[in-house]
């Protein structure tokens, strides 16, 4: 309905404003502070939570980058020696996305610089309240989107 914008448009440009900011606040000082993009940071996280190796697959559907950005990407991190591809023994169809001990050691040291920024720029910002009020906000506009 056309007359029921007013009603949420204040609040849908708010969240992408301080999306916009925030993201770009965390991309300047991880690049500042370790040289990594979200993304990169974003891949070394997920595969170092994974137990330090991730089919490529399954690292697709966790990040936002299309199949080729990822690939790219992996190439990037596999020239620098952040990852490393390995082939699934038991399936030749799978790769796995591995971490090198310089992505291991690189992606600890980011994520203690990233939380604290996220606690001083997200965190310190929210009672308990309103970190519930925002996780059931979030909750219900995520559960109105399709999945592909």
């Amino acid at each position: 309905m056309a007359d029921d914008y007013g009603r949420w448009m204040a609040a849908w440009l708010a969240l992408l404003r301080t999306h916009a900011r925030l993201w770009d606040q965390l991309e300047a000082s991880l690049r500042r502070d370790h040289g990594l993009s979200i993304a990169r940071y974003d891949v070394l996280t997920h595969v170092e939570m994974a137990g330090g190796a991730l089919r490529l697959s399954e690292l697709a559907s966790s990040i936002v980058l299309s199949p080729s950005g990822l690939s790219k990407l992996v190439d990037r991190m596999e020239a620098s020696a952040l990852i490393q591809r390995v082939p699934d023994p038991d399936d030749a169809r799978t790769t796995f996305a591995t971490i090198t001990p310089r992505g291991r050691s690189l992606v600890k040291k980011a994520r203690r610089s990233h939380h604290e920024l996220l606690q001083q720029t997200f965190g310190d910002a929210l009672d308990d309240r309103d970190v519930a009020d925002l996780v059931r906000i979030m909750g219900r506009i995520g559960a109105s989107i399709p999945d592909h």
